[in-house]
């Protein structure tokens, strides 16, 4: 295209553009028509039909540049008002007002801007066309600066929104003030009657306390080769540590060094547990003897509901015992289950073996109720030998019968060597003792049943007899004890005490001088208490004992010689309403 063409084209869009302009501006400045026209005129005037729109529609004017201002309207054209009709239509609108001064402020300004077609003019003047360097019309600038507006696309109101968000929020930052934080509890936070939400038992913070920073730490170089060689070299002393003492215990030479865990310091104990140390103020014990520093309602806090169990340590007899295996304990149910799957089985086997001719069958099994149903014609022909027959095969089988069971029956030497067994291995659970009072234990039937029962459980210990106090100390299995306390304190009547059997011939119980026979009071009861059971280490006698003492000096002494005078002093000290309100229900 030469540039001849290309200018022309240039020229026609430009002239055709200031033609647009000055329409759009013609049709801003024109002014409005009169409002106090009555509704009436304007309804009764019905609009052309659309062809005729379309034929009074003006014609484009020349595509030539016209000025950016309209020329006036003439006189007597009818496109506008001349003066004398503007004075007219205000001195009715005078007329009017006078007699309605309300409405004047409502068409005030109507009449104003009728009073300044001018003025109204002036203010919709457009703006001057910008121009680029070439001289030419900037269409960028103009859609920048409104002259041309821009088109309408589906997203536009979208980003219009987005952007009126933006700035939204950003003047929403901008007046927004950071929060101050407070170092101290404003005084109406606290106030119980102002803030009835706050809790004086919860620690309050307003400002948060700042972390502290921690530089980073790096390991240094062989700590864990030191920590390493620190095990092996421990590993090593306890190895060697080990083989002095074998070889001191080969050379027998124990009573010369000592190389047991004795010679090594220990850390001593603690002035306060940790389990104390939450109840004492200065953490000292000497903080019991003042209670004016202790707090009852900080204790509740301290005392829960879990209870700290201590770690469980096996009985010596246990540490290098071998384990005993039991075979499990079923129920009555479940054994007879077993006895009857069992009896099936071999059943079945022995039928098999019938079947292939390894066992003869079994003879028939006739009884009285059965015997015409077995041997019919044959009982038939001679019941009498027939039935002698059938009673003897019943006894014979009844023989049999019992035979077995005796068979299987122990022996009375293999049941005591059972019960002995199954006494000795309730010993190595652990040792229990048992200490009884009793008011009065010196009858011969009593004393026979206490010292039988006693040796029949293995029960080592002693009885003393004293016209004050009468104790009873045994020691043994836990089973055996059990039993002992159950024939002391139930099985035992301890005020049946008939007579003795061996008084010589002219001597009845009504002879003897004593008029409260074995030592009770005449019409007081006589009665056994257990007075303190539970477990200890070792046993303190060798064998099951009666002594008789006169003084309570010599029964202590007595007691003295096996460590287990504390015995005596619990069973003097305490009385019968104390022993009988803590008896064990047996």
């Amino acid at each position: 295209m030469s540039d001849s063409k290309q200018k022309a084209l240039i020229d026609a869009k430009r002239a055709e553009i200031m033609a647009k302009m000055a329409k759009f501006q013609k049709s801003t400045a024109a002014p409005r028509p009169p409002q106090n026209q009555l509704p009436s005129k304007q309804s009764s005037q019905r609009p052309p039909p659309p062809q005729q729109q379309r034929q009074q529609r003006p014609q484009r004017p020349p595509t030539q540049p016209t000025s950016a201002i309209p020329p006036p309207p003439e006189k007597g054209s009818g496109g506008g008002l001349n003066l004398v009709e503007i004075q007219r239509r205000i001195a009715e609108a005078k007329s009017r007002l006078s007699s309605n001064p309300a409405a004047a402020a409502a068409v005030s300004n109507v009449f104003l801007d009728n009073l300044r077609p001018n003025a109204r003019v002036s203010e919709t003047k457009p703006a001057a066309l910008p121009f680029d360097e070439s001289g030419n019309l900037d269409f960028k600038a103009m859609m920048d600066t409104g002259l041309i507006p821009r088109r309408e696309t589906t997203n536009s109101k979208a980003i219009q929104r987005t952007k009126q968000q933006k700035l939204t929020a950003t003047a929403a930052a901008a007046e927004k003030k950071p929060m101050k934080l407070e170092d101290s509890v404003p005084a109406d936070f606290t106030d119980p009657t102002k803030n009835p939400y706050f809790d004086p038992t919860m620690g309050v913070k307003i400002a948060p306390v700042s972390r502290r920073s921690r530089p980073m730490k790096f390991v240094q170089p062989g700590k864990y080769i030191n920590i390493a060689n620190e095990e092996r070299a421990k590993q090593q002393f306890e190895k060697l540590k080990q083989e002095i003492t074998e070889n001191v215990k080969k050379a027998g030479m124990q009573t010369e060094f000592d190389v047991s865990d004795k010679v090594i310091k220990r850390v001593a104990p603690p002035a306060v547990e940790w389990w104390d140390a939450p109840f004492l103020a200065n953490k000292t014990y000497d903080d019991l003897n003042d209670t004016s520093e202790i707090n009852p309602d900080k204790l509740d806090s301290l005392v829960t509901m879990y209870v700290h169990h201590p770690v469980v340590i096996r009985p010596p007899s246990e540490i290098n015992a071998v384990p005993v295996v039991r075979s499990l304990m079923m129920t009555t149910k479940e054994r007879k289950k077993m006895r009857r799957q069992r009896r099936a089985e071999a059943l079945k086997d022995k039928r098999d073996k019938i079947r292939l001719g390894l066992l003869e069958p079994d003879a028939p099994k006739v009884k009285i109720s059965n015997l015409m149903k077995v041997l019919g014609e044959e009982a038939i022909q001679d019941p009498t030998k027939v039935e002698a027959k059938v009673r003897k095969e019943m006894e014979l089988r009844q023989k049999m019968h019992d035979k077995a069971n005796e068979q299987r029956k122990l022996t009375p030497d293999e049941r005591r060597a059972k019960i002995l067994n199954k006494l000795k291995e309730d010993q190595k659970t652990s040792n229990e003792v048992a200490v009884f009072k009793v008011k009065s234990c010196t009858h011969p039937k009593h004393r026979y049943k206490i010292e039988t029962n006693a040796k029949e459980h293995q029960l080592t210990g002693i009885v003393i007899t004293h016209p004050k106090c009468n104790i009873v100390i045994v020691e043994g299995g836990p089973k055996a004890i059990k039993a002992y306390k159950r024939l002391m304190l139930r099985r035992i009547d301890w005020n049946d005490m008939p007579p003795p059997k061996n008084l010589v011939e002219d001597e009845t119980a009504m002879d003897v001088d004593n008029p409260a026979p074995f030592g009770l009071p005449e019409g007081e009861e006589n009665k056994c208490f257990l007075v303190w059971t539970g477990a200890v280490k070792n046993r303190s006698f060798k064998k099951f004992t009666w002594r008789s003492f006169q003084s309570e000096k010599m029964a202590r002494e007595e007691l003295g010689k096996w460590n287990v005078e504390n015995y005596w002093d619990a069973a003097l000290l305490a009385t019968d309403e104390e022993l009988a309100a803590r008896q064990p229900q047996l």
